[in-house]
């Protein structure tokens, strides 16, 4: 008789632990959620909203260096250099079977920019998903940033945006549709404008000028044979130049 009564209050207890939300049947973390991205130098660029965070990695030193490995997923890296010396400064990716991505070489120093590049699967020269050690010639003082998110939205046009030398790394929103893109360029060097798909798809560009230039250039987003087209989605823009340059992307089909 006292075995029954025993049993049938542990049977008690542990119904009451259930229907309470007790640790019987306490809910576990929903790990898919992703954490709260911390304020970065994407903060004074256009709102866009980002997947689970990739690669980001803050570098500083003096001399030469090589760092890392770093891992790198399918879309878009932009490279945050500042360097104080007067001599060429180069940073290079180098992968685990010694092939060598060459991202900034300035010649000479000192150098202040962004560089931006696609990182896809059977990228034949350039950066596919994988571990790179991070490697730079130089000789004073410098800071690097390797900042890697997907954007799934971003900026819509009208879009301007306006540096000197390489530079911009802004999210862009792109629909199907017809656009123009006018650019300006003063200096000797080449100008180079591309639109970088968050995906991690090959580069599409849209300008290649060299020396002092202002013009507009037309380019279709969807349609086309694959890759003929930059498709609807999320766009960072580069620009390779050593010059003062202007580019504004307004939509041909906006009212």
């Amino acid at each position: 008789m006292l075995k029954a009564l025993v049993r049938l209050a542990m049977m008690l207890s542990f119904t009451f632990l259930v229907a309470c939300g007790g640790a019987a049947n306490a809910p576990s973390p929903d790990a898919s959620v992703p954490p709260t991205a911390s304020p970065t130098e994407a903060t004074r660029r256009p709102t866009a909203t980002y997947v689970p965070r990739q690669l980001q990695a803050q570098l500083d030193g003096d001399g030469p260096d090589v760092l890392g490995p770093y891992e790198m997923g399918p879309g878009v890296i932009i490279a945050f250099v500042r360097y104080e010396g007067d001599a060429p400064f180069s940073l290079t990716f180098v992968d685990e079977d010694q092939g060598l991505v060459k991202s900034i070489d300035s010649r000479p120093g000192p150098y202040q920019g962004e560089r931006v590049h696609s990182v896809f699967e059977g990228n034949d020269g350039g950066l596919a998903p994988g571990n790179y050690m991070v490697n730079v010639v130089a000789t004073g003082p410098w800071r690097l940033r390797l900042f890697q998110e997907r954007a799934i939205q971003g900026q819509t046009p009208e879009i301007t945006l306006a540096g000197s030398g390489d530079g911009g790394g802004s999210w862009i929103r792109l629909d199907d549709g017809e656009y123009t893109m006018t650019t300006s360029h003063a200096g000797e060097s080449d100008f180079t404008v591309e639109l970088f798909d968050a995906k991690g798809v090959p580069p599409y560009q849209i300008v290649e000028i060299k020396g002092d230039h202002e013009g507009k250039f037309g380019f279709t987003v969807g349609g086309g044979a694959p890759g003929e087209n930059p498709q609807a989605g999320a766009y960072a823009m580069g620009v390779v130049s050593q010059g003062d340059w202007s580019v504004t992307i307004t939509s041909d089909d906006a009212p």
